[in-house]
């Protein structure tokens, strides 16, 4: 009898992130169908999301990059990724972020792993930075597999940046549909010290310059200047704008009204308690924290940048336009004003996530690139 496959998942950390819940996610649905899994990040040693997938009985690895010193940090990585790979009995390989491959490609093909599959979630760094295009040109090659989580990246990988068509695939990320509790709706909002005739606005992700939260504020600001809403506005994430986005609420004269919650890891928990989510990037791929909002049951208003457009098609979000705080706000007023639109919203999102987003699908498509059946049985059995 054939020794079941073993799966390795490299994320770009342990923090809470976007791509870390993908991989987190993702290594959890196949230990649950059966494989070895083991998790490592590039860029760090531990984290909650480390914690996380420990307790899920996933064996995690320290392989943070940050670690190595000298000229020969790159070359001293590679022998101890590629040690690793080959003392483990590695099958395949899935990684996040072109960067990974930077690291990861040359040790993995020499381990004699023939499924590497690198995952890109936005292109805001190939946008900006020639020096990343030509990298990725350069060490994308080796990977067995390029997925994208939004058409757009797709017309860029293959177009500009020259990968053939099929070594790309444009696969969504993927997520659980959480019923809404009423118990832990009512928990969380006496938790946060929401009244009932409170509406509560939550955005969830990291504090930096590309998620345009000054904006968010600004918007936020306007719509608290109509005094028919008494509404709340929460932020949940870290970043290195935080402190910069306090000074703001106070010069803005927001003051309660806008609660900054720090990191949290009960995210679909936290969200239970929102009445609407709310994203001002000025990028995005495909945003995990609308997938997450839109599986409990929360509508969604965000800019339309990357992949929500396609996300919010024929009327399952309010799309609107990057930095632009009037148009945001009118949006956000709008969601407080009508029920009827926020029932439809939800009902049409729900829908969408069950044709479109469901993770057991999402990981069928990941289990295929990576050369494995869906199941370890199967592959114990074929």
């Amino acid at each position: 009898m054939s020794e079941i496959p073993i799966i390795a998942e490299g994320l770009y950390s342990f923090q809470f992130g976007g791509s870390e819940r993908v991989g987190v996610d993702l290594a959890m649905e196949f230990k649950r169908r059966g494989y070895r899994v083991v998790c490592f990040a590039f860029h760090d040693s531990e984290g909650p999301m480390r914690v996380e997938l420990e307790r899920a009985g996933i064996r995690c690895m320290d392989f943070n990059y940050q670690k190595f010193r000298g000229p020969l940090r790159r070359v001293h990585y590679f022998w101890k990724l590629w040690r690793m790979l080959r003392k483990e009995g590695i099958r395949a390989l899935h990684v996040h972020h072109h960067g990974a491959m930077i690291l990861c490609g040359i040790p993995g093909r020499v381990a004699g792993i023939n499924r590497i599959v690198m995952t890109e979630h936005g292109l805001q760094a190939l946008l900006e930075r020639p020096e990343a295009r030509r990298l990725t040109i350069r060490y994308c090659r080796y990977a067995s597999d390029i997925t994208v989580v939004e058409p757009g990246q797709f017309e860029y990988f293959h177009k500009e940046l020259g990968f053939p068509v099929n070594k790309l695939h444009c696969i969504p990320n993927g997520v659980r549909v959480i019923p809404r509790n009423p118990a832990v709706v009512e928990h969380k909002r006496r938790e946060f010290g929401l009244a009932p005739d409170e509406f509560a606005f939550f955005y969830v992700g990291r504090l930096n310059p590309v998620k345009d939260l000054g904006t968010m504020l600004n918007a936020f600001a306007d719509l608290c200047a109509d005094q028919r809403f008494r509404t709340r506005l929460y932020l949940v994430g870290e970043g290195p704008e935080r402190a910069m986005l306090e000074a703001k609420r106070e010069a803005l004269r927001l003051g309660e009204r806008v609660t900054f919650l720090g990191a949290r890891s009960d995210i679909s928990d936290v969200l239970m308690a929102a009445d609407a989510f709310v994203m001002s990037s000025k990028s995005e791929g495909l945003p995990m924290a609308l997938l997450e909002a839109m599986a409990v049951g929360v509508p969604c208003v965000a800019t339309a940048v990357g992949g929500i457009p396609a996300l919010f098609g024929d009327d399952k979000g309010l799309l609107v336009p990057a930095q632009n705080a009037r148009a945001l706000a009118d949006a956000m007023a709008a969601i407080v004003r009508s029920p009827e639109l926020r029932l439809r919203l939800i009902t049409n999102a729900a829908a969408n996530l069950a044709n479109n987003y469901a993770l057991d699908a999402i990981a069928n498509q990941y289990l295929e690139l990576l050369g494995l059946p869906r199941t370890a049985s199967a592959f114990l059995n074929g």
